[in-house]
């Protein structure tokens, strides 16, 4: 999984726009990027932690101004900004091109997020202790404040390493240092915002603030240490700094604890209001109806696999395991290397079976166990793709720590990739071919606006549509294990599918959802939990693997009856990962334009 920025990114962005737009330019295609970047930059500005998301630089050492005043200039800013839209779109003319249509429709679907986000869905309301800047979202709080310094630690310069000096190395951990010495007041302020806190988004800032201490304490205390001298005056300011950080999120923590029994249940939104967001902020052709129908479809499908699976294991006296699935993977310090290892042998067979172009400019790609506190909502591995404004092509793959790859084996567990098969799997979903490469393909978009999206739907789905794809091209031969996990993952997001819009809609308790997607994902009761909650507090998000999926075959059948003979799995991987994490919505009827021109090109020089 590959948790996006929580919006189209350019929705998180509008909000808190201080003064008027200034673009000047000819074209439309000139006002609409101009418009982007001046929003996008200033926005910076406003929210320094969603700044340290995209990696853009200048506002590590900042906090966002959590009062009424900040939030009631956001939504009279996006209304602004709509209509300076609207200015725009009322020059279009005959003549105007699909890609600046389009662009407009992007930036018109993130502003209406933006407007839902404050006026319908009201999160920042809700969420005591907040969360989700670090990844990109526009909430903060304690848990904002978490995650934008863990973004900062995972991002450390490192000397000799894309120009990075010692100079740039002391400047990180002052603007770590910085940041947490605003955090204790700025933690109280965003506290007050919160008028109707919710029980289960409770629960879960709860459960991540608990996990604080331990990478405060543990990682990000080691590398000051080491960095900044344990005796130096860098260091001691750091740890004061650290501690008033961790009092305000321990305070937090206290009052979450002994209030949140009393506290409503309220992430639902309503169908009414999911439906909307379906259609006007993620642009896609579809309901709840058709979402939970999918989701259906794909389970019995993920059932069925498995069941043909069975039976063919039972004919070849086998068992799902290590034994038919490449091997147990070693255990201890020598697990980071191997998955190291199977990353480049994904790399190798994209190569050898022509499945995309790798270009030869991808940066690195770290792996580590995710920290503690992100387990309450990531049981599984996890993705950070490279920052979209960041010099560096570097990315981080989290994998969920392991106790006993022989009892994940003996289990069959989920969550935990036990053999070379699962490794290969989960890195197809994670590495090669899906976030990383096609995050880092994105992040290059010559288009401004194209470089800020990242459609959830575009994402997982692409990343979901290589498992199944490598599986059929021989990924794992006769073996049986790497088949069978794809298979089960198949249930897994066909129950996702099921679980966000009953959860969204309210048709569903927390705990029948709980119930539900460990029966039919195969989770144990407890990552069940922790991935129902996440489910719960990302509506719109979950079922993305599905529905992006169902729209590249779409799309690939439209694209194959058109090429004919012409088109190969090859030409149109690579074109469908040069739009960009743009909604495929969006990504189609362009590529279908595209191949048009492409073919009135070689008529016209036939005919010359």
């Amino acid at each position: 999984m590959r948790k996006p920025l929580s919006t189209l990114l350019v929705c998180a962005l509008l909000g808190a726009l201080p003064g008027a737009s200034a673009y000047a330019a000819d074209s439309v295609h000139e006002q609409l990027v101009a418009l982007a970047k001046d929003l996008t930059f200033r926005s910076a500005e406003a929210l320094p932690m969603l700044a340290t998301a995209l990696g853009i630089p200048g506002h590590d050492a900042d906090l966002d101004v959590p009062d009424e005043a900040a939030r009631a200039a956001r939504l009279a800013r996006l209304e602004q900004w709509q209509q300076q839209l609207h200015d725009i779109t009322a020059t279009f003319t005959a003549a105007t091109s699909l890609v600046d249509r389009d662009d407009a429709v992007l930036l018109g679907a993130s502003l209406k997020r933006g407007l839902n986000e404050l006026l319908v869905y009201q999160s920042d309301r809700k969420d005591f202790g907040g969360g989700s800047s670090g990844a990109g979202g526009v909430i903060a709080g304690a848990n904002g404040v978490l995650n934008a310094v863990f973004t900062q630690f995972e991002h450390m310069p490192v000397i000799g390493q894309d120009g990075a000096t010692a100079a740039d190395r002391a400047k990180a951990w002052a603007d770590i240092t910085s940041r947490l010495e605003k955090a204790p007041a700025y933690i109280v302020a965003f506290n007050k915002l919160v008028t109707r806190p919710g029980h289960l988004l409770g629960l879960i800032r709860a459960q991540e603030l608990a996990g604080a201490p331990e990478f405060f304490n543990g990682a990000l205390t080691e590398a000051a240490r080491a960095q900044l001298g344990g005796r130096s005056r860098a260091f001691a300011r750091f740890a004061k700094s650290r501690d008033g950080a961790l009092a305000a999120m321990a305070t937090t923590k206290a009052y979450i604890d002994a209030h949140v029994a009393s506290w409503p249940e309220n992430y639902a939104m309503g169908r009414e209001a999911y439906d909307r967001m379906l259609r006007e902020e993620q642009l896609l052709p579809f309901n709840a109806n058709d979402i939970e129908r999918m989701g259906r479809d794909e389970l019995a499908h993920g059932w069925a696999e498995e069941a043909w699976l069975t039976s063919l294991a039972h004919h070849q006296g086998a068992s799902f395991g290590p034994t038919t699935g490449g091997g147990l993977a070693p255990g201890g310090s020598a697990l980071i290397d191997y998955y190291r290892d199977r990353i480049a042998e994904l790399t190798t067979f994209m190569l050898e079976h022509e499945v995309v172009t790798v270009p030869d400019w991808l940066g690195t790609v770290s792996v580590t166990e995710t920290p503690h506190f992100l387990l309450p909502v990531l049981p599984g591995a996890n993705m950070n793709p490279p920052r979209k404004f960041s010099v560096s092509n570097a990315s981080t793959y989290y994998i969920a720590p392991v106790a006993s790859l022989a009892d994940s084996a003996a289990r069959l567990d989920m969550n935990q990739d036990f053999d070379h098969d699962r490794i290969m799997s989960t890195g197809a979903h994670e590495v090669m071919p899906g976030h990383y490469l096609q995050e880092s393909i994105a992040k290059r978009h010559p288009d401004f606006i194209r470089k800020l999206q990242d459609s959830a739907v575009f994402v997982e789905g692409w990343a979901f549509y290589g498992e199944e794809m490598l599986v059929r091209l021989g990924l794992y031969g006769e073996r049986l294990d790497g088949r069978l996990f794809t298979a089960r993952w198949e249930r897994v997001r066909g129950a996702r599918a099921i679980v966000d819009p009953k959860l969204a809609s309210g048709e569903w308790s927390y705990q029948q959802a709980v119930d539900f997607y460990a029966t039919q994902g195969g989770f144990t009761q407890e990552a069940a939990a922790a991935q129902v909650a996440d489910i719960a507090s990302s509506p719109g998000y979950y079922f993305a693997y599905t529905a992006g999926r169902a729209q590249i075959e779409d799309l690939y059948a439209s694209y194959i009856l058109k090429q004919g003979a012409k088109g190969s799995l090859h030409d149109f991987h690579d074109r469908l990962l040069s739009y960009g994490a743009t909604p495929l919505s969006i990504v189609g009827p362009e590529l279908m334009a595209d191949l048009d021109k492409s073919a009135a090109v070689v008529r016209a020089a036939a005919n010359y």
